[in-house]
């Protein structure tokens, strides 16, 4: 699990393609060093000698640089054939309600009072979901289900599928019962992957938009790790504060 202080998305593990300028730099040296072992083949069987184990290296090395190239393309097309679609209004709905009366309840607000606190938690998972998407300059596909599994969001990098989920949280209290469904579900998205043949794995980023002050939040950051001691994925955690996030997105 991620270290619950980091406040950045460094942890995510990044394999990029390799740039085609250097396949393309990497063939012609390769090319250029065959030609000069054939033309010092009658010269001088030292040089040779020394062409020869420098060409031997190169193409060893410019093999190795096209498996990573091709296998990080193949595992990319993998992601495509995922059968993730998009949830139901009925699957958001039944979420979004959820999220909305726990937190009434939290902050004792009256059942038929809770329209304002519902737009407030659309509102900070929507400026949630955008900061991670800049964070990560990856596009977010968002309430989305991996078999039957819905998720606030996904993005992919290659070989490494990240699910998002965004809770609200007004005090440092994020109940155990809450972090085992989030578990379960990954642990239920992860077996459902394994079965499609999908050379991919899943891992957790867990947001928490919070409004609460600096005492409420250390105590929160102090808990989180004994929280994720035994995860079926990797564990990201993410703290954003909502004041924060209106004034990046939405306040002039």
């Amino acid at each position: 699990m991620a270290n619950p202080e980091d406040q950045g998305l460094s942890a995510f593990t990044e394999v990029r393609p390799v740039d085609n300028r250097i396949l393309a730099l990497g063939g012609g040296v390769n090319l250029l060093l065959l030609i000069g072992t054939l033309a010092a083949f009658s010269a001088d069987h030292t040089i040779l000698g020394l062409l020869l184990t420098l060409a031997l290296l190169g193409s060893a090395a410019f093999m190795a640089i096209n498996v990573r190239h091709w296998k990080g393309l193949f595992a990319a097309g993998d992601h495509r054939s995922v059968l993730w679609d998009i949830a139901i209004p009925e699957i958001q709905r039944a979420k979004l309600s959820e999220e909305v009366l726990d937190l009434s309840k939290t902050l004792g607000i009256p059942i038929e009072q809770v329209s304002d606190l519902l737009s407030a938690y659309v509102v900070a998972e929507d400026l949630a979901l955008r900061q991670i998407q800049q964070e990560t300059r990856l596009p977010l596909a968002r309430h989305i289900t991996i078999g039957k599994t819905p998720f606030d969001a996904i993005f992919a990098r290659q070989d490494v599928i990240t699910c998002v989920e965004v809770t609200f949280l007004v005090s440092s209290n994020l109940p155990q019962a809450k972090i085992n469904v989030i578990l379960n579900k990954l642990a239920t998205a992860q077996k459902f992957l394994s079965g499609t043949g999908v050379k991919a794995r899943l891992r957790l980023l867990l947001v928490l938009v919070t409004q609460m002050d600096r005492v409420a939040e250390a105590e929160l950051r102090s808990t989180l790790a004994q929280k994720f001691t035994a995860t079926p994925v990797d564990v990201d955690i993410r703290l954003l504060d909502f004041e924060s996030l209106q004034k990046v997105f939405a306040l002039e």
